[in-house]
């Protein structure tokens, strides 16, 4: 390997490490985050703008999503998707990698390929001893290692002779005393356990970012992601028995079809329930189950597009027709469980309100829809990778959950039905469970038009707030556009409240 791309590998693992440590492990991280990941996409576009032949430089725009989760950070106070964020950001790092390097084609994503990529994640480690076999080759080197020797005797000699300088100065004058207890006070600083578990952590990523970017300019055919994902296109492949599936699909259809009946006989068009039933009992419970359900029938048509390709795409068998219908039947009651879980669902938050889990159900919602869509064109003509187009989906569902103020739109959803009417009563012990994004509904709640129980509750959480902002270690790093509005808010309502 050139020494310039080793002195470039270095520069980006050490600028990492540092960088991790100011800004990813400060108290809080809010703008730092984001501002992390730009110092990432700049000096990985240095490296790799004069590397065509060897590095992917287009495939830098996977820093994009990256990006876009590391705002959530920024933009809202709620840190429920921290722990799923740094796994994605982690397994995006990997893809990214494997892509810079030419070793992985989105566009042809197969199940080897994901594995490729999980093993990736942890290969990495493997090569934490490449920078400290770099330096044992230099030592190699008579001349570079006298000179090596030489600059260790230098500092050797340097270091006792400052701090004597120092000590006797700071005797000679006070001002330069002041300056060096504050200085000594940083010093002590740095070895809090704290600081140590900082640096500990900041240079394990360091080295991890490096390996990674190693792994770009290593074309080593024989890594342990390679070998897998080898092993995994080389094994038989697991061909069905179209008779068996079609026996399967057609006892599930009929179930189906009495279920798809009886929804549109009682729930959608609101006919009379027997045995004495409730319709709002009835209406309001079964919506998890139906997600659940229409995920396993997507399942089970790409388990059997996939077992049958041959039969129903390849060789045309003279039940493939037949086998086709059936999926794409099972399409079109799968859209209706969608929609049947979906209206289960509105009548159900029309009367109780919403909560974090109903409103998920409702993003995913929609993305299972679209992914449906994408199911049924893979049916009918089935010439393209449909594991490639989830995975996009996936990932637009995963960044819609970053961008989206959830408890915000669940406490505004919640105070506007209180307030108007439609409810008579307000959850408020469960609005104040949520993050801070739902401060500046839950503020309306503290107006004198308010039950008395709940206005109290409202301005006791408000002051705890007032406190805990008034108490907040305030650094540019934990900048945060949510907390900010949020001061602001209680400030202008404070004689509401107080």
């Amino acid at each position: 390997m050139e020494q310039k791309i080793k002195s470039e590998l270095s520069i980006y693992g050490i600028v990492s490490a540092l960088t991790f440590i100011y800004l990813i492990l400060t108290n809080n991280p809010g703008i730092s985050a984001p501002l992390f990941f730009v110092i990432q996409f700049v000096i990985l576009f240095y490296i790799a703008k004069n590397k065509g032949g060897i590095v992917n430089i287009k495939v830098l725009f996977m820093l994009i999503p990256i990006f876009i989760i590391s705002l959530n950070n920024f933009i809202s106070a709620n840190y429920m998707m921290m722990p799923t964020n740094f796994l994605a950001i982690v397994f995006l790092y990997s893809t990214m990698f494997l892509l810079l390097g030419n070793k992985l084609n989105l566009l042809k994503l197969s199940i080897s390929e994901i594995f490729k990529i999980i093993v990736n994640v942890f290969e990495p480690i493997i090569n934490f001893t490449v920078p400290f076999n770099w330096i044992a080759e230099r030592s190699y080197n008579k001349e570079k290692n006298i000179l090596a020797k030489r600059i260790i005797i230098g500092v050797l000699i340097s270091v006792p002779s400052v701090i004597f300088l120092v000590m006797m100065l700071s005797k000679a004058d006070l001002v330069f005393y002041n300056c060096f207890i504050i200085f000594n006070k940083w010093f002590k600083n740095l070895f809090e356990f704290i600081n140590i578990f900082k640096i500990i952590v900041g240079t394990f990523a360091g080295f991890y970012l490096f390996s990674h970017l190693y792994s770009v300019f290593m074309k080593d055919d024989n890594s342990i992601a390679n070998i897998i994902s080898n092993k995994v296109n080389t094994a038989k492949k697991i061909k069905g028995d179209i008779i068996v599936f079609n026996i399967l699909l057609m006892s599930v259809l009929a179930v189906y079809t009495i279920f798809i009946v009886i929804q549109f006989k009682y729930l959608f068009s609101g006919g009379v329930l027997p045995n004495g039933l409730n319709y709002s009992e009835y209406a309001r419970r079964g919506f998890f189950e139906l997600v659940v359900l229409s995920v396993l029938n997507i399942a089970l048509i790409l388990l059997t597009t996939y077992l049958l390709r041959d039969k129903i795409y390849e060789n045309k068998n003279k039940w493939a027709l037949f086998t086709k219908l059936m999926l794409l039947y099972l399409c079109v009651i799968t859209g209706i469980l969608l929609a049947s879980s979906y209206y289960r669902m509105s009548l159900y938050d029309s009367a109780y309100g919403f909560t974090r889990l109903r409103v998920l159900v409702y993003i995913f919602l929609i993305f299972e829809a679209i992914g449906l869509l994408a199911t049924l064109i893979y049916i009918l003509r089935h010439n393209f990778n449909i594991l490639t187009i989830y995975t996009v989906i996936f990932l637009a569902f995963y960044l819609t959950l970053n961008l989206v103020r959830i408890d915000e739109v669940i406490a505004k959803r919640n105070v506007d039905m209180y307030l108007s009417g439609r409810a008579e009563e307000i959850d408020i012990d469960y609005l104040m469970t949520l993050s801070q994004d739902a401060l500046p509904q839950i503020i309306r709640l503290s107006e004198s038009d308010v039950q008395i129980m709940t206005r109290v509750k409202t301005i006791n959480y408000l002051k705890d707030i007032s406190i805990y902002y008034a108490q907040m270690e305030n650094n540019w790093q934990s900048y945060n556009l949510t907390i900010e509005k949020n001061k602001e808010l209680l400030e202008a309502s404070n004689n509401n409240w107080q």
